[in-house]
């Protein structure tokens, strides 16, 4: 399980992990990815969040800057999980 994390946390994780990463900066890429954050933070939990922040953040480490329709994917690839795992149950 992944611990919890705010969308504001998840924001700035990937952008660090975007400043040592891209070519751009990540207070130019990072933003991007907040109003994701924030659907997944009240649509499933701060571990939601924090697997989602992942996903971006080892994606970016790759040297791929997923655009904002991968990023509302992996979101809803994250609350699908949940779905599945917690009994229907939130």
């Amino acid at each position: 399980m992944y611990p919890c994390m705010q969308p504001e946390e998840a924001v700035k994780q990937v952008q660090c992990v975007a400043n040592a990463s891209l070519a751009e900066t990540g207070q130019r890429v990072a933003p991007l990815y907040e109003p994701t954050f924030r659907r997944v933070a009240a649509e499933g939990t701060g571990a939601d969040v924090t697997w989602l922040a992942d996903q971006l953040c080892t994606a970016i480490s790759s040297g791929n800057r997923p655009n904002v329709d991968e990023a509302e994917g992996l979101a809803t690839d994250a609350l699908s999980r949940r779905a599945l795992t917690d009994g229907g149950q939130r």
